[in-house]
């Protein structure tokens, strides 16, 4: 499906939310939000709206049925899911699609965009790309028919009073107005710029000024590779050419993992092909950038970079990027390029390492909030399942009080001094989050510049 190997679905009933307790270590704890299932193609959504991040994703309970299932909740650093409430956008449906978005709804709240099959009945008018509206108590109303096309929604955004909605197929990159009834032309395709077919797991974004972004994988004959273009905001028609970024032709990208984020200005992240640059790099860039930042180098991991990799700006312009490694999440907050910041450990859910796919980020204030796909119980069945984390920014390192000149004492015999330092723990010290200091003493050598009494500790 879409050029991902499919996994044969079977029987499973959403149950009870599985909401694990609230997670003591935030930046490594992850916090189970559905029942098992078998597709490890299954991509999560995340939205927000006021102070509710919502989750959603696809998830077949038996054959021929699917359900579109969502989480409502509140997030903090202490606690990944809070007053958690669960609903379904779609229910028992033929087929859905694993892909799909939310965003911002004209005239506020939130929107959902999805494709699928309502049932197999002739005439039922639900097939399709469509929208549903959030109601204020989290439920979902009844979905709106884009476009009676097949396209894999992967991003959506609000431009301006319209939503634009992206999708995949093998017609290429299709481009639809939110507020009409499509039957089935799109507004725009974009991958005949490239030659032909195809391309992959568009992704949307606004900058502050309004400028719209899409970023895709493209791997028509000569024109392989991540390709970044501006559209117009009230058509979505291209302006310019689609410009490539620079060794993004790994077939790595070809996934879930290229991401766009947008504030003053926008960057694509995703994974250097190992024949240029650090090997298997985790990199960002914007056209006119000479060459790409490098954000991580993932070499000897054994993790093909840009697989799993996603991020988001905060509200200050500085840019989160989060990735699996091999073994473990990591996350880091840079600065407007997503470099220069400290690669936190967030931890993994219970189960293999090497079990992760699709993977989803949102800013929520100074925090990130990362929902995944991972598969956690490996030796059985029903191995996948979806979780959630917060992960907050470093502590800031404080600096230790104390006079600024100190008198050092010498030790009996006079051969030695004893120091003694202050300092302040960042945060509370575990034996799984131990604390670790890095002191550094520096002695003066060569020829003394002081004709007089040396200065003290001389």
């Amino acid at each position: 499906m879409k050029g991902l190997a499919r996994i044969a679905a079977v029987t499973a009933t959403l149950a009870a939310l599985a909401v694990g307790s609230p997670a003591a270590g935030a930046d490594t704890t992850w916090t189970k939000v559905s029942t098992d299932y078998n597709a490890n193609i299954v991509v999560p959504s995340l939205g927000l709206i006021g102070t509710t991040a919502v989750v959603a994703w696809t998830q077949e309970t038996g054959p021929n049925s699917a359900d579109l299932n969502t989480v409502s909740f509140t997030t903090s650093p202490t606690q990944d899911v809070a007053g958690a409430a669960s609903s379904r956008a779609a229910t028992a449906w033929a087929q859905l699609d694993y892909t799909h978005a939310l965003f911002p709804a004209p005239g506020g709240g939130l929107q959902l965009t999805f494709a699928g099959i309502h049932s197999t009945n002739t005439g039922d008018p639900l097939i399709g790309l469509f929208t549903s509206q959030r109601n204020p108590d989290g439920t979902w109303a009844a979905p709106f028919v884009v476009s009676s096309a097949s396209a894999g929604p992967s991003t959506a955004v609000l431009s301006g009073a319209t939503p634009f909605i992206g999708g995949y197929a093998t017609q290429g990159i299709l481009i639809f107005s939110g507020l009409v009834n499509h039957s089935p032309t799109p507004d725009q395709n974009l991958q005949p710029q490239l030659g032909g077919c195809c391309g992959y797991t568009p992704k949307m974004a606004l900058d502050s000024s309004g400028h719209l972004w899409i970023a895709w994988y493209s791997n028509a004959t000569g024109a392989t590779g991540v390709y970044v273009q501006q559209l117009e905001p009230v058509t979505a028609a291209p302006m310019g050419a689609p410009v490539l970024a620079p060794s993004s032709e790994s077939s790595n990208n070809n996934s879930f993992g290229t991401a766009l984020a947008c504030a003053a200005t926008c960057r694509v992240v995703y994974g250097n092909s190992p024949a240029a640059g650090p090997a298997d790099a985790i990199v960002s860039w914007w056209p006119g950038q000479a060459a790409p930042t490098t954000i991580a180098n993932l070499a000897g991991t054994g993790q093909g970079a840009g697989r799993v990799v996603t991020a988001a700006y905060r509200a200050d312009g500085r840019l989160w990027v989060a990735w699996f490694d091999g073994k473990t999440y990591r996350a880091t907050l840079g600065d407007a390029t997503g470099a220069g910041g400290e690669a936190q450990d967030a931890g993994v859910p219970a189960g293999s390492p090497g079990g992760a796919y699709a993977l989803k980020a949102m800013a929520v204030g100074d925090n990130l909030l990362l929902a995944a796909n991972y598969a956690w119980k490996v030796s059985d069945q029903l191995p996948f399942a979806l979780f959630v984390n917060t992960v907050a920014p470093p502590a800031p390192v404080t600096t230790a009080p104390g006079p600024r000149d100190v008198t050092l004492d010498t030790t009996p015999g006079g051969k030695g001094f004893r120091i003694q330092v202050q300092y302040t723990l960042p945060k509370a010290c575990t034996s799984k989050t131990p604390c670790t200091l890095r002191g550094e003493l520096r002695t003066r050598t060569g020829r003394r510049l002081y004709a007089v009494t040396p200065l003290p500790g001389d």
